[in-house]
């Protein structure tokens, strides 16, 4: 059994929980959160930590593994923070995925029922495959990547650190999408999208330039 921490306590949360509940292999033994989303205004769960108790109560172990793929950059720091510690990441995969052999996959990720993941892809760290989402061959994902559901990337697309795909978007073949950009939903992406930029619609085009 591998008891699972996961970063974060919002909606998304929620959908992992269920994936790790579906699991038998896996038991959720609690969340981790910033220490100013604890002192917000609501009453604090049991099994909920704040990311200083945290560190203070849970001792860095093999049988401790947090699940930082929540989908928000912000989140950077505390899981620096934590690897810095020693704490373990792990990767929560729903059985009703397809993921090829030849995958390369990271740590701290999770990859939701229905997607699929063809040959000769690469996944980095902290990444968010969602629902219904397909990915082709040759593709590589870096580090903090959110793909919504729905979404589908054709082959070699190279999608860099801190890239946000909304729901039901599309990367067209050998697309580059550079760090920290916003991809609306729906949109469908026919020429490579510059660093910290928004694009949409179809084809997607430039809505504004964004603060690193």
């Amino acid at each position: 059994m591998i008891s699972i921490y996961i970063l974060g306590f919002g909606k998304h949360a929620t959908e992992i929980k269920d994936y790790i509940e579906s699991d038998k292999n896996l038991n959720l033994a609690g969340y981790v959160v910033d220490d100013q989303y604890v002192l917000s205004n609501f009453k604090k769960p049991d099994n909920l930590y704040s990311l200083t108790e945290f560190i203070k109560t849970i001792l860095p172990s093999d049988s401790v593994n947090i699940l930082g793929a929540i989908g928000n950059p912000k989140r950077k720091r505390i899981i620096s923070k934590l690897a810095s510690k020693g704490y373990n990441f792990v990767n929560v995969i729903h059985e009703k995925s397809y993921l090829s052999k030849s995958l390369k996959l990271g740590i701290g990720n999770c990859i939701a029922p229905g997607a699929v993941i063809n040959v000769n892809v690469e996944i980095a760290n902290h990444c968010i495959v969602n629902t219904n989402c397909s990915i082709s061959h040759d593709t590589i994902l870096y580090d903090y990547v959110t793909l919504s559901p729905g979404v589908n990337i054709a082959g070699n697309v190279i999608i860099r650190d801190s890239v946000f795909i909304g729901i039901g978007a599309t990367i067209i073949p050998n697309i580059s999408i550079g760090e920290g950009a916003y991809i609306a939903a729906g949109a469908c992406v026919t020429k490579d999208v510059h660093p910290y930029t928004m694009v949409g619609g179809v084809p997607a085009k430039l809505i504004k330039k964004l603060t690193p």
